[in-house]
């Protein structure tokens, strides 16, 4: 066994290295297009890494030709690590014929410390614009907590070597579609790897993109034994034993003890006082960042201060919870971006955020404190990843994590069409679940009306609003109702003595989401969705309708989703009705070309405009 083993060590280490810093040719230099995609604004020449099995250090070098301007941001990295990593750079252009050499500086790299001895690093190389070539090299100890084979643009080679270790035990997990060309137990290549081509709904490409991922599970050396990601039950373990987790769920929460009694004063319902807990939490002001850890063990200058991360705020609001006689508990989980977590695949390291889990009547309620738009039970979308892990005293648990509120929005238009072909009338909004949520999120990011609705006419082209009123905007229990009075030029067309009127104006859907021909992983719209469109139309005296386009009914043969489209002449009035839904949130890839098929139904039926002619026309038939 022990030959077998140095004579498999001795074929890696025969293995030539790829790629060498600074060592760039100058035809890769003149390089000006890479033929298997013409379209890619930059391609990854080489990747090349290797863990050293006796001194644990990890080295990666990356060397990137940029093809268009856009891809000169591809030289800006972020990478995350300990405290002791190291960077090399250089960026290579062709100036005059000759090959010009800029050195990665100091200045150029910035270090942010995340928590523990966690960091989080910023690299920006110099001199990057089309035709350069940039590079940088790293090393760090330890194994990262992924490595990717795939990017969103294309990989001519990217090489692994893994050298086996009897100190450190870990678990390497294959994520992705495209296949590895060598894959031998240490040395793993890809080789010319297609970009990864994201698709609109699409929960996150890391859970689809060819990686590996790394988890510690064990370190030992004579006389010492460490274990770290064993399995779920260890991390629940590991997350109580963490000082910026389990020590600060139990340092006390005397910082909001004249809350909790002012709450209990009120003589509410375990679920009233819950929601009343809920509300006064959301004054905290969430900075942006997301953590699986709070940034101090102890909250009280946190709550003062009245901002914290998602972490410190969710934990503010845990500790009330518990102070009103709630059972409630930690949940931790990797947000929607970061990644699924697999049942069978323990992984310290993929969780990134915490919810709470409040247990009333019986029934779990998840919640997420960070932001004022939030209603009670409703859980902002970078959260709606499948499933997190309640941490108790006991092992913990998997607990679904489902969207609870859908995205529903009804819109009325109620126009008149004047001489000058100018629509003008109403234009009036309801929405609920995540409609209303996105509207109060976006709507507060503006200064005040004046500059959302310059806002609004912007994007509309021709669009002119008089009035507007919104209700219910802090009231998150009711409906949001926005409405405007509104004159729309441009919008109808006339040629020789036919005018055409395109009904969905704003409405409508001009662009398919879903470009690929295939489709390997699964779309997944969220939550669920749906849409009611109806708009009324009066046309001038002295014009009739010549031509209205024949209606449509098209369903899913699961009927989880479903398109009616509609078209009404009484007289003088025109009314169109538009009806869109969605009952699921996750569609197989067996079933994206169903989803295709449908919205280029409803882009074809939407562009089909109502046809008008003079009446005295109509007559000499």
């Amino acid at each position: 066994m022990l030959l077998i083993t140095l004579t498999a060590t001795t074929l890696v280490y025969a293995e030539k290295q790829p790629i060498k810093f600074g060592k760039v040719s100058l035809e890769d230099l003149e390089m000006t297009t890479y033929e298997p995609d013409t379209s890619a604004a930059a391609v990854v020449l080489c990747k090349y890494a290797k863990f050293n099995g006796t001194d644990f250090k990890f080295y990666e070098l990356e060397r990137i030709k940029v093809l268009k301007k856009s891809g000169a941001d591809y030289a800006v990295f972020t990478v995350w690590g300990g405290d002791d990593v190291t960077f090399r750079g250089k960026t290579y252009n062709l100036e005059n014929g000759e090959m010009v050499v800029s050195k990665l500086k100091r200045e150029s790299i910035f270090k942010e410390r995340v928590y523990d001895d966690h960091y989080r690093y910023r690299i920006a190389l110099p001199n990057v614009k089309e035709g350069s070539i940039f590079e940088l090299e790293q090393t760090s100890v330890g194994l990262p907590s992924k490595f990717t084979f795939q990017r969103s643009i294309p990989v001519k080679w990217c090489e692994l070597i893994l050298e086996e270790s009897i100190h450190i035990d870990y678990r390497k997990k294959m994520v992705g579609f495209e296949p590895l060309a060598i894959s031998d137990g240490r040395r793993f290549v890809g080789k010319n790897m297609p970009a990864f081509k994201s698709e609109a709904f699409m929960s996150s490409r890391e859970n689809y993109i060819t990686k590996f991922e790394f988890d510690l599970q064990s370190v030992s050396f004579p006389g010492y034994y460490k274990s770290y990601t064993t399995t779920w039950e260890a991390v629940n373990k590991r997350l109580k034993d963490h000082s910026n987790f389990g020590g600060t769920l139990t340092n006390g929460a005397g910082y909001h003890s004249d809350l909790a009694k002012e709450i209990k004063a009120r003589e509410l319902p375990p679920l009233e006082r819950a929601k009343a807990a809920f509300s006064a939490i959301k004054v905290m002001n969430w900075n942006g960042n997301i953590n699986k850890y709070s940034s101090s063990v102890g909250l009280q200058s946190i709550y003062k201060d009245g901002s914290g991360n998602s972490t410190d705020i969710n934990f503010m609001l845990l500790h009330l919870l518990k102070k009103l006689d709630i059972e409630a508990y930690p949940v931790v989980m990797s947000t929607r971006k970061n990644g699924l977590l697999n049942p069978f695949y323990p992984s310290y390291g993929k969780l990134n955020y915490t919810l709470v889990c409040a247990i009333i009547d019986e029934k779990e309620y998840l919640l997420d404190a960070t932001e004022k738009e939030l209603e009670f039970g409703m859980l902002p979308v970078r959260c709606l990843n499948q499933q997190g892990r309640l941490v108790n005293k006991e092992e913990g648990k998997w607990v679904e994590i489902k969207p609870n509120y859908k995205d529903r929005e009804t819109i009325f238009y109620e126009l008149k069409l004047d001489d000058q072909l100018n629509l003008e009338g109403k234009m009036n909004y309801s929405r609920t679940g995540y409609a209303a949520y996105d509207f109060r999120k976006d709507y507060k990011e503006y200064a005040g009306d004046e500059e959302y609705l310059t806002s609004i006419e912007s994007e509309k082209p021709g669009l002119t609003i008089k009035n507007f009123a919104v209700e219910n905007l802090d009231n998150l229990n009711e409906p949001l109702r926005d409405s405007y009075d509104i004159k729309i030029k441009n919008k109808v067309e006339q040629i020789n003595d036919m005018i055409l009127i395109n009904p969905f104006l704003f409405e409508q859907i001009t662009d398919n989401p879903f470009k690929l021909e295939e489709r390997q992983y699964p779309v997944d719209f969220a939550y669920q969705r749906s849409k009611y469109l109806i708009s009324n139309i009066i046309i001038p005296e002295g014009y009739m309708v010549s031509e209205l386009p024949k209606p449509i009914v098209i369903n899913l043969p699961d009927k989880s989703m479903s398109v009616k489209v509609q078209f009404q002449a009484q007289g003088n009035k025109l009314m169109s009705i538009y009806k869109y839904s969605i009952k699921k949130t996750l569609f197989m890839p067996d079933e994206y070309a169903y989803l295709k098929a449908i919205y280029e139904q409803i882009i074809k039926k939407q562009a089909e405009p109502i046809i008008l002619k003079p009446t005295n026309d109509a007559a000499s038939l």
